[in-house]
């Protein structure tokens, strides 16, 4: 039996270091007649040395089958072409469609909105004539239009359905009114098309999971040709924060917000007083006294610019900047931002997007939205607008970092999967919940516990927790009890009592 492992170890192909390596079989398929030449003896006996240092023996490695298979026929001479041209072949026709809408202009929002259920385009002239007409699905030259920006807005507090859409293409504008939203139907369950499934698409959204759920093409167990491309995915790729920095980031943030509010006050003081002093100028008939206010309307003027200068918003490099430049420049906190259309935009774009009006979609009656249905239009179009803005900035960052197709094209089908479920789904959910929940007790009771004892340790006096390797390294210094809110502490009370006594 000895002999037999012993053959079997002879036979199982490692490197200097006896680390396992791929079978003779599955060699030659992956990396063909490619020969690799040793490394130099001196990285080698360096990293032996390595190991030994650290008690490591290569020569104690678990051993796995030898095993061979048949692997499907290498794409190109070696591993890293197949796997581009598997992501090209992934990607593609998406990742060109991605790319023209990125560096492609979108008409001017339209003045004026059609009131009616359904699709509507916006047709846009470069003399600045338009017009529009009620269509299907957005369309363009007898065919569906393959680029779009995309944006539904709906009222939660009421039902999930979406009850207005904007869409923009390099062609035209596209809007969507939910008949319900109208008075036409007393069902709100209507879903957004477009178009023919087969189609490849490429529709850019910020948050695009929550508007593709309302997308009708979506729901075919077919498929569909649609692909969604996030704008706060691509932010995050790119710029984004963690939930550790996210505290220090809102705290930066909030200190920025009253620092520009305290300028904003400062500008409009500076303003104010500029206007007295050359009103009063206009007034004085004393020459000297005229040059004095003339110099002081001057030295508010400079400080005026000075300040405006201030609150200019700086969201990209100059074009002659370096990166250094920039990481010497900037704190951390302000190359990145949270996931909001708001900060993201502000971030990458400089736009700053009032979310107000998005308050009266949560609380508002729904007559009064149908009664100012043009307002909500505008504000939905104006989203629409600023992720074609923040997508035409951050696509070419993610392609710039991630420029593999397979990133990209991991980041398509990730978008685009869906879940089949069935009546058993809700009872899934409950399960799943109860599950989550009692594994969760069971954790926090024994993190109890183990807090108890670490405790007893303490306690007892004997000090084993030293050679504890991770309670040896907590600060076991006793907390004395502070003074806490509504307690009398003893020689106060001792003061206020005496008199009485």
């Amino acid at each position: 039996m000895f002999c037999v492992l012993h053959l079997a170890l002879m036979l199982v192909k490692r490197n200097e270091l006896g680390v396992q390596l791929l079978s003779r079989g599955l060699h030659r398929q992956v990396f063909k007649s490619v020969s690799f030449p040793s490394p130099p003896q001196a990285y080698v006996q360096i990293s032996k040395e390595h190991l030994r240092l650290h008690g490591l023996d290569p020569t104690q490695g678990s051993v796995l089958p030898d095993t061979t298979f048949q692997l499907p026929a290498l794409q190109g001479s070696d591993i890293s072409e197949h796997f581009h041209r598997i992501g090209v072949h992934a990607a593609e026709p998406w990742l060109g469609l991605a790319k023209t809408l990125s560096s492609a202009k979108i008409p001017p929002k339209p003045d004026n909105w059609d009131l009616q259920s359904g699709w509507t385009k916006y047709h846009y002239s470069a003399d600045g004539s338009s017009y529009s007409e009620h269509v299907e699905t957005p369309f363009h030259d007898s065919k569906p239009e393959e680029m779009l920006v995309f944006d539904v807005e709906t009222l939660p507090n009421i039902h999930p359905y979406a009850i207005m859409a904007c869409a923009a293409s390099p062609n035209a504008w596209y809007a969507w009114i939910s008949p319900w939203l109208l008075g036409e139907t007393e069902d709100p369950e209507h879903f957004i098309p477009f178009g023919d499934p087969g189609t490849p698409k490429v529709i850019v959204g910020h948050n695009v999971s929550y508007d593709r759920i309302r997308v009708s093409d979506e729901y075919s167990v077919h498929g569909s040709a649609n692909r969604f491309i996030d704008t706060m995915s691509l932010h995050i790729a790119v710029s984004g924060i963690s939930s550790h920095q996210r505290p220090a980031w809102m705290k930066y943030r909030k200190a920025k917000q009253s620092e520009d509010q305290q300028r904003d006050e400062a500008v409009e003081a500076v303003i104010g007083l500029m206007a007295a002093v050359e009103e009063r100028q206009q007034r004085e008939t004393n020459p000297e006294k005229g040059e004095e206010l003339k110099q002081l309307h001057r030295a508010m003027a400079d400080s005026l610019i000075q300040l405006q200068s201030q609150s200019v918003p700086n969201p990209t490099l100059d074009e002659n900047s370096s990166d250094e430049d920039e990481g010497t420049s900037k704190r951390w906190e302000d190359i990145t931002s949270a996931n909001s259309l708001a900060d993201v935009a502000k971030l990458h774009c400089g736009i700053k997007l009032d979310k107000e009006i998005r308050n009266d979609l949560m609380t508002t009656d729904p007559a009064l939205i149908r009664d100012n249905i043009t307002d909500y239009l505008d504000y939905c179009a104006t989203d629409v607008a600023t992720t074609h803005s923040v997508y035409t900035a951050t696509l070419p960052s993610f392609l710039s970092s991630c420029p593999h197709p397979v990133s990209f094209a991991g980041m398509l089908t990730m978008g685009s999967s869906f879940l089949t479920v069935d009546e058993n789904w809700s009872e899934y959910l409950k399960n799943a919940e109860a599950i989550c929940r009692d594994m969760e007790q069971k954790v926090q009771a024994k993190l109890i516990k183990l807090a108890e004892d670490a405790k007893g340790l303490i306690e007892s006096g004997e000090e084993k927790w030293k050679s504890d390797p991770w309670l040896g390294q907590l600060d076991w210094t006793p907390k004395v009890a502070g003074k806490s809110r509504g307690i009398i502490a003893a020689e106060v009370h001792a003061i206020l009592i005496a008199p009485w006594a």
